[in-house]
């Protein structure tokens, strides 16, 4: 990724972080975008110390001045834009079909689908001038496992990934690529919420539920966010030339097919 530049939408902590930093490692100056101003500058911070070049860009995807902001302002300061990795996301609480209200898949849609798509739309011409580049998307793998109480989020996320692919049919000849990644369950504070909710549902200790799902996984162990971080830099730089329309899962093999 030397000389190139790059948008991370959710930069703030998990996954988005770790794709900007490793971003930045691999030679990228980095566009960071998140709702928290305090956690953009801790990530700026760290791209910085490694020589690169970081633009804060406080942005809550679910509006679309703010998604065209962020690409606007990303190409006025650095000239270019090569790669676009959607990572912002929000998931509602759980419910059922039955149970879950209109406002709860609005919002769902708002951030997972049009949101990301608004980003994605917005950077085309400008990956167009810089004669092609990437789009990474990031889904979850209860889009394809569709578990009970979380149909909004898992919809959302169907339908970005359809819209991304028929983007890559549709620009494919510009030379864009655009992927989508689909991680399952992935280290970190959110995680241990998740499981610590499990774990108090079963009457059970929070490391036999860490223990359980390692052990569903074929690999014996559960993914971290640097793990999904080297996926999304593969896909988001040259070295994936001719990949383009694909969902490529890393769950450790929590989920083959």
């Amino acid at each position: 990724m030397d000389g190139r530049v790059a948008i991370v939408s959710g930069a703030g902590e998990g996954i988005g972080r770790s794709v900007a930093l490793a971003l930045a490692r691999d030679g990228a100056d980095v566009a960071i975008g998140a709702r928290r101003p305090e956690q953009l500058e801790r990530v700026a911070v760290e791209i910085e110390a490694m020589g690169r070049r970081a633009l804060r860009v406080p942005t809550d995807i679910a509006e679309t001045a703010r998604c065209r902001a962020l690409v606007e302002r990303t190409v006025k300061e650095f000239g270019r834009l090569d790669a676009v990795v959607n990572v912002a996301a929000l998931s509602v609480d759980e419910a059922t079909v039955e149970e879950a209200s209109r406002a709860d898949w609005e919002r769902a849609f708002a951030v997972n689908l049009f949101g990301t798509m608004e980003v994605s739309r917005a950077a085309l011409p400008h990956l167009r001038a810089a004669g092609g580049g990437a789009i990474v998307q990031i889904s979850t793998l209860s889009a394809r496992t569709t578990p009970p109480r979380l149909a909004p989020y898992a919809s959302a996320k169907l339908a970005m990934t359809g819209a991304s692919q028929t983007l890559a049919r549709e620009v494919g000849r510009d030379g864009i690529r655009v992927n989508v990644v689909v991680p399952g369950y992935v280290t970190g504070p959110h995680l241990d919420e998740l499981f610590a909710d499990y774990a108090a549902r079963r009457g059970v200790s929070a490391e036999k539920v860490w223990a359980d799902a390692a052990r569903q996984c074929a690999l014996g162990r559960i993914p971290s966010p640097d793990d999904v971080a080297e996926a999304v830099l593969f896909l988001a730089s040259p070295r994936s030339a001719a990949i383009t329309g694909i969902q490529l899962d890393v769950n450790a093999g929590l989920w083959i097919g």
